[in-house]
């Protein structure tokens, strides 16, 4: 069994957005959620928010035998569920996920915000 835990900032104004996300998970989509869950062999899913000097985070780990496969197939996935999941994602954190590992939207900082390393291969990255 392997796990990754994920920190995304919440875009401002959008935490309470992010609750009713979650709540939604467990409630009027939990079938749903469940279905995709088990179809993708993950075995825990634990989402949480966490206020910090840069704002507001949302946490998420996920257990399963081969994360890097499920986290793929989540991204990747055109099943109904799995379309909305990604879309409240990208609206509520503002990333857009569309590869495991990649992101083709990069957040910009808020102004309050204030990047201190950054690393890439890709030579075309400014």
């Amino acid at each position: 069994m392997s796990g990754v835990v994920m920190s995304n900032p919440i875009r401002p104004g959008k935490v309470e957005a992010w609750r009713r996300f979650c709540q939604e998970l467990g409630s009027s989509r939990r079938q749903s959620f469940e279905e995709s869950r088990r179809r993708l062999g993950i075995t825990r899913e634990r989402l949480g928010v966490v206020e910090t000097p840069f704002g507001s985070a949302a946490i998420t780990a996920i257990d399963a035998p081969n994360v890097g496969q499920a986290l793929g197939e989540i991204m990747t996935s055109d099943l109904p569920f799995d379309r909305w999941y990604r879309g409240r994602i990208q609206e509520l954190q503002g990333v857009k996920q569309s590869s495991y590992g990649l992101l083709s939207e990069r957040p910009q900082l808020s102004e309050d915000q204030e990047l201190l390393f950054e690393w890439t291969s890709d030579p075309e990255s400014p």
